[in-house]
C-alpha cells in the first residue's frame, strides 16, 4: 500500500483510507455544482486550489462519462446527469411517481403553485415542482437547494426528525450562521409546527408570499418530504389563503396514502 493511501492518527496508528482521485473527482463536482455559469479549466483549477496536470485527466474522465459538458467555447459546465440519477433512485423516484398527478389536482384546484422538498444535509432540495395555471405564478426551480430554515419545507421536515436527530441537526445549522432565529425562536417554531401539523406564515425569501408546509410521510409513517405551496395572492385567483391551506393538507394525506401511510389526519 502507498504511504499515500493512509494518513496517521494522534496515537499514530494508520486509521483513514485515502483515495487522491476520487478526492480529486469528487472536490471537482462539489466544485461544479456551486458555479452558476461555465469556467475554463484554469478558473476551475484555481478556484480547487490545484495545478491544471492534477486535474486534467479527471476533467475527461468527467466529460466522457457525461458529468461535465464542454461548450463550443471550450468553457466547462456541470451536467444534469447527478440530479438524474438521483432521480433514478426507487424512494425518490416512487415519490415523484406517486405525487405528481396529486400536484396537478392541488395546482387546478388552488390557482398555486407546488413544490415537494426532500432534505439535503443542511439544506433542502426541490424534487418536484408543478407550476400554477395563472399567467402570474411563484415558482422554484427543479433541483434547487435553500438553507433548512430559510425555507418551511425544511423546518416542516425538522419538525418531525426523531428528538436527537432534530437536536444535532439544529447545532449544525446554528453552528453555520443559518438558523434564522435563536435556538429559542427554532424551538417555538419547531413546536408550533407539531401542535398543528403544517406550517403557514410567510415567506423569508419572497415578500407577500405565504408559505403553507406540510409533511409528507411514508410507509413507516416517517416524514420523508414537505408540500408547500407558496400562496400568492391575485386579483385572477379564485380560492383564498384559507381554502388552498385546507386543499394542502387533503393533497399531503393523499400523497402520503399513495406511499402506503398509516392513516393520519389534522
Amino acid at each position: 500500500m502507498k504511504a499515500e493511501d493512509t494518513q496517521a492518527g494522534d496515537d499514530g496508528r494508520k486509521n483513514e483510507y485515502r483515495v487522491p482521485a476520487a478526492e480529486k473527482l469528487l472536490d471537482i463536482l462539489e466544485f461544479m455544482a456551486g458555479q452558476s455559469d461555465s469556467l475554463t479549466q484554469t478558473e476551475i483549477s484555481t478556484g480547487l486550489g490545484r495545478s491544471i496536470h492534477e486535474i486534467y485527466r479527471i476533467l475527461m474522465l468527467l466529460e466522457k462519462r457525461g458529468y461535465l459538458v464542454r461548450t463550443k467555447s471550450d468553457r466547462i459546465r456541470l451536467s444534469l446527469k447527478l440530479f438524474e440519477l438521483a432521480h433514478m433512485h426507487p424512494p425518490v423516484n416512487r415519490l415523484i411517481e406517486r405525487a405528481l398527478p396529486i400536484l396537478r389536482d392541488l395546482t387546478i384546484g388552488s390557482d398555486q403553485s407546488c413544490h415537494l422538498a426532500v432534505p439535503d444535509g443542511l439544506q433542502v432540495m426541490i424534487a418536484l415542482q408543478v407550476d400554477s395555471p395563472l399567467p402570474m405564478r411563484y415558482s422554484v426551480a427543479l433541483g434547487s437547494r435553500f438553507p433548512t430554515l430559510e425555507t418551511s419545507s425544511g423546518a416542516v421536515l425538522i419538525a418531525w426528525l426523531p428528538p436527537a436527530e432534530r437536536e444535532a441537526l439544529i447545532a449544525r445549522i446554528i453552528a453555520a450562521g443559518e438558523a434564522y432565529g435563536s435556538h429559542q425562536e427554532i424551538e417555538a417554531r419547531i413546536a408550533a409546527i407539531r401542535a398543528c401539523g403544517y406550517e403557514m406564515r410567510s415567506s423569508l425569501a419572497v415578500d407577500a408570499c405565504t408559505n403553507i408546509s406540510l409533511p409528507v410521510r411514508d410507509h413507516t409513517g416517517a416524514v420523508i418530504a414537505a408540500l408547500t405551496v407558496p400562496f400568492l395572492p391575485q386579483r385572477q385567483a379564485r380560492f383564498d389563503r384559507q381554502i388552498v391551506l385546507q386543499r394542502t393538507i387533503e393533497a399531503a394525506e393523499r400523497i402520503s396514502a399513495a406511499l402506503g401511510a398509516p392513516e393520519q389526519t389534522l
